[in-house]
């Protein structure tokens, strides 16, 4: 919580922070419109559920009032699978299973990655910090 009550020292009276995250544990990842596979994001999944937690208390503290959350999906476009292999074998909290592994390693063709986000709007509130 040290880093959301400095965040809220550091905004105006009513200033805004907006917080993302991938929320999904599963992206879908493609080729061509074809679907290689998914990632395995549920170790990523315990740390949104950390965050939830530290935002949850901000709110309760009166440090950041809700004001929007909405979920939607962001496409990641890759040169081709293994630049996406390097890419998202390198993200905290993400595994790719060996059987993606092997058809990324063959794909030549551009490679999209679809997560679902979360996108949370939070008000500066009127707790000190």
């Amino acid at each position: 919580m040290h880093a959301l009550r400095n965040i809220h020292a550091a905004l105006v009276p009513g200033g805004l922070l907006v917080d993302t995250q991938p929320i999904g544990s599963q992206p879908r990842v493609a080729a061509n419109g074809d679907e290689l596979g998914t990632l395995d994001m549920e170790e990523w999944l315990e740390t949104i559920r950390a965050v939830d937690v530290r935002i949850a208390e901000t709110v309760a503290a009166g440090l950041f009032e809700p004001t929007v959350e909405r979920t939607l999906v962001v496409r990641s476009t890759f040169d081709d699978g293994p630049d996406c292999l390097e890419i998202t074998g390198n993200w905290r909290g993400t595994r790719v299973p060996q059987p993606l592994v092997d058809r990324l390693a063959a794909v030549r063709n551009h490679v999209t990655v679809d997560q679902h986000v979360r996108l949370r709007v939070l008000r500066r509130g009127p707790a000190y910090a």
